[in-house]
């Protein structure tokens, strides 16, 4: 008896936790169209062009166990803290192809899900018959990441925890950002905007191979700043900043009092600290 009771137990465990996932997977969304003043700057559109079709998904879902995950294609990353305990996402889904009614066939295979990650399944991509999605993700301040995209750009906003960005084929630009942050691109800029009084966490790095960092701070700012470029200048106007770590492909100096280590890096590109 207690050997069929603990086998109950285990099975309505295991329904519990597969019914709690399908949940997850099968998310329901808002669904608008994308307007026509939208418009598709992704990479796959200036590539292949053709006709398009578009839509917008929207959904409210938990953050479980403080951890978010992005896994993109062929769209961008765009994601801000708020004061909020959920997620909120928006998910901008667009096909192409030779035909209106191709595309929206291709649009309607696309689905999104937020079950541990938030990513997009389409139909097999060739030709004309192209698709992509980009993620706005609106989510608490304090939290975990890890986001990646393939053609596409990453924008984070007023952030503070473990964050890991990187994205190929797309620009980089965060604002407000604190914790223990990793970002990285491979063909394109990084422009950063920091704030307060210095960086607050362990420490951040940004990196990119084919393009230029711009980064802006308060005079005031107090950090250990490292940066470097193999094919390019630097330049450091901050007043606080000691000129003597400012070389003409690398920095390595303290900003007013010091403090955590932001490093930047880029092989082919300038970085300017202003």
């Amino acid at each position: 008896m207690r050997l069929n009771t603990l086998i109950a137990s285990a099975a309505l465990c295991a329904a519990a936790t597969f019914c709690a996932a399908a949940n997850l997977e099968a998310q329901s969304f808002a669904t608008h169209p994308c307007g026509e003043d939208s418009g598709d700057h992704s990479f796959f559109a200036r590539m292949f062009g053709g006709e398009q079709a578009c839509e917008v998904r929207s959904t409210t879902f938990p953050l479980v166990n403080g951890h978010l995950n992005v896994d993109g294609q062929n769209g961008s990353i765009e994601v801000y803290g708020e004061d909020r305990n959920d997620i909120y996402l928006e998910a901008r889904v667009s096909a192409r192809a030779g035909s209106q009614s191709d595309a929206a066939s291709i649009l309607h295979e696309i689905t999104v899900s937020t079950g541990g990650t938030v990513e997009a399944h389409g139909p097999k991509t060739y030709g004309n018959r192209n698709w992509g999605v980009s993620f706005i993700l609106r989510v608490p301040h304090r939290l975990a990441a890890d986001l990646h995209t393939l053609n596409g750009s990453l924008s984070l906003a007023a952030l503070n925890g473990s964050i890991r960005g990187e994205t190929t084929n797309g620009s980089v630009r965060f604002d407000h950002l604190a914790g223990d942050v990793h970002l990285s691109t491979t063909n394109g800029g990084i422009d950063a905007k920091l704030d307060g009084p210095g960086w607050q966490g362990s420490g951040l790095s940004a990196s990119t191979t084919n393009g230029g960092i711009n980064v802006s701070a308060p005079a005031n700012y107090s950090a250990h700043l490292v940066a470097d470029t193999t094919n390019g200048g630097t330049s450091v106007s901050l007043a606080g900043a000691d000129q003597s770590g400012v070389h003409r492909r690398s920095i390595d100096t303290k900003l007013g009092s010091g403090g955590a280590t932001i490093s930047f890096e880029t092989t082919n590109g300038g970085i300017s600290i202003n």
